[in-house]
């Protein structure tokens, strides 16, 4: 994590429309008990995507915490990635983000 700022959190998307959605962020800090909830809700506009929006907007929340690299646990692909939450990098988050929530999940492969 970035500057020591030790922020953790779970996004979860509680609701989404063709136009409009609602996430939440559960946020704690680790070295303390501090923990904390926001709900969050995104328009995309007439004919906007729906998805970008809410990638953008948790990007936003994210960069209020970190402004550099910053570990996420990923449970579609099955580990601990580090991302960038610098702007110049802001392409490279969307597409994970937007995989990371909207895509179909990775599956291990099934052994036999």
């Amino acid at each position: 994590m970035d500057e020591g700022k030790g922020v953790g959190g779970v996004f979860e998307i509680l609701r989404k429309s063709t136009r409009t959605a609602e996430f939440a962020f559960n946020g704690w800090r680790p070295d303390t008990e501090k923990r904390w909830r926001e709900v969050i809700e995104v328009d995309a506009g007439l004919g906007g995507d729906i998805e970008l929006a809410i990638v953008r907007r948790m990007i936003e929340l994210i960069r209020t915490h970190y402004t550099g690299d910053f570990r996420w646990d990923s449970h579609r692909i099955g580990r601990v990635v580090v991302l960038s939450a610098r702007p110049e990098d802001q392409a490279e988050l969307e597409r994970f983000l937007q995989n990371e929530f909207f895509d179909t999940p990775m599956q291990k492969p099934a052994y036999r």
